[in-house]
């Protein structure tokens, strides 16, 4: 119907990005969709429909007022609000997937409401749309000619036009979806570890819920997860060293081939396996020197705290066992050194070496209230290596190196090309351990950039040799660099 002015689509698109119009434009297409399934449930005389529809048109008139282009614009597979993209996280997932199906089912682009639109002019389109037979030949053009058939004056749609994959955006808003996943799970474990301090009730339903997200991203995308991993904040470190944990239990737990409801369980498990830090004296446990004896007796009992903690969580039912193991076993090493001491000797379980591996590479890893120097990702390793059989599964250990790579996601590297990069992607085939996918940071000169993503497994077709490999690692603390913000 509408085609659209091009020298105003070419102004639109230079305008700067409005954080006001995405975020009520993001309101609006939630509304939208709360529509949408009404229509294909009731009638629009039936009163579940006044409530949305009042809710729509709130939303509606405030965008009105703000001047902005109500126009619900699809591209690809991303969603606009005139020429405002509207980024898609946790809460709008549904929501704008679902729009995006049925839009594409109808052949619709883009769906514009003037400014003239009423209530009533939108309960007859949503009912239209809705109704629509989308296994015809033509749904848009059945769509059209039913708007005209109705005399909706205030409604317009355009075709949909199919456009070529930007994988740039792809990857923009899957980074997007786990920087929120990320936040979202911190503040979960913060929430669960406060309320115990207080001595409060405390559920896990929410932790349960972001965990869960955190597995779904996993299964699509396990590096951009991995990557979140390197943002550090020693004043935060309980919190983000459990999420991190987290992260990492998983990614071991999915190459183990766990199902997506075991994973949940370990995912579970990971992010709460230092709960019982929240019996531990503030003083101690934010303590910058070494400890005394007696305080280490201290830490060492937030295992057996972090069992009674789980044990009394709302929510874990038959699970609440396997996940206290988690907690109680994560500092048991793999010959059963290490603490809790054990009265009678038995296997650390499969949960608890797991757990053991991944806590002990990130606190290596991270930079703590007493402990500001890390280790760079690769001396963590090594470490760790020079302790398989012992404090570690040999066979896990070797397993999650696989997964995260000899070069693990964000350590800083010279490349033969004398350029510098950050590893953002483990090569997933073992036989290519060590040539990685690496982002560019540096040219040639040394100049800093914010290069491409190259994969060092690329040749040259003319010589058939690789036209990058890495020299050496490089400790990005000692040079000041904050690999973290190439993930963020």
């Amino acid at each position: 119907m509408s085609e659209g002015n091009p020298d105003r689509q070419r102004l639109k698109s230079s305008l700067p990005f409005n954080e006001d119009a995405a975020k009520l434009g993001k309101n609006l297409a939630n509304q939208f969709c709360v529509l949408m399934k009404t229509a294909q449930i009731h009638d629009i005389s039936n009163v579940a429909f006044d409530q949305p529809a009042e809710n729509f048109m709130k939303t509606f008139e405030e965008m009105v007022r703000s001047g902005i282009d109500i126009s619900l614009n699809l591209r690809g597979d991303y969603l606009y609000m005139g020429e405002t993209k509207l980024k898609m996280d946790i809460d709008s997932f549904i929501s704008f997937t679902s729009i995006t199906e049925e839009m594409k089912k109808r052949g619709v682009g883009g769906i514009t409401f003037k400014e003239s639109s009423r209530v009533g002019d939108i309960k007859r389109f949503i009912s239209i749309f809705a109704g629509i037979d989308t296994k015809s030949e033509s749904p848009y053009e059945s769509l059209s000619k039913q708007i005209t058939k109705m005399g909706l004056l205030g409604v317009e749609i355009e075709k949909f036009e199919e456009q070529k994959e930007n994988f740039e955006e792809i990857l923009e808003d899957t980074k997007e979806i786990a920087k929120s996943t990320y936040f979202k799970t911190i503040t979960a474990v913060s929430e669960v570890m406060e309320n115990l301090k207080l001595g409060q009730s405390v559920s896990i339903k929410r932790a349960k819920r972001v965990v869960q997200s955190m597995v779904d991203l996993l299964l699509h995308e396990e590096s951009t997860l991995l990557g979140l991993t390197t943002l550090r904040c020693h004043d935060e470190y309980t919190h983000n060293h459990s999420v991190n944990v987290c992260i990492m239990a998983l990614t071991l737990g999915q190459r183990l081939g766990y199902h997506k409801r075991n994973l949940g369980e370990i995912g579970i498990a990971s992010l709460l396996h230092d709960i019982g830090k929240s019996e531990i004296p503030l003083d101690i446990l934010n303590k910058p020197s070494d400890f005394s004896e007696e305080e280490w007796k201290i830490m060492r009992r937030h295992p057996i705290h972090g069992v009674r903690s789980i044990i009394k969580l709302k929510g874990l039912n038959e699970s609440a066992i396997r996940v206290a193991m988690g907690s109680f076993e994560h500092h048991l090493n793999y010959d059963l050194s290490g603490y809790p001491k054990l009265q009678r000797k038995r296997d650390v379980t499969l949960i608890g070496r797991i757990i053991g591996i991944v806590d002990c590479y990130d606190a290596l890893t991270s930079s703590r209230v007493y402990n500001r120097s890390p280790f760079p990702p690769e001396k963590a390793l090594r470490f760790m290596l020079n302790k398989s059989g012992k404090a570690f599964d040999p066979i896990l250990l070797k397993i999650f190196i696989n997964a995260i790579g000899i070069f693990p996601v964000g350590t800083l590297v010279l490349l033969s090309t004398n350029e510098l990069g950050v590893i953002v992607q483990a090569n997933p085939n073992p036989e290519y351990i060590d040539r990685p996918k690496v982002r560019l940071i540096t040219d040639r000169s040394g100049n800093e950039i914010n290069g491409e993503i190259i994969d060092l497994t690329e040749t040259d077709p003319s010589s058939g040799r690789v036209t990058r490999s890495i020299i050496k690692t490089i400790d990005a603390l000692k040079y000041k660099i904050d690999v973290s913000k190439y993930f963020r």
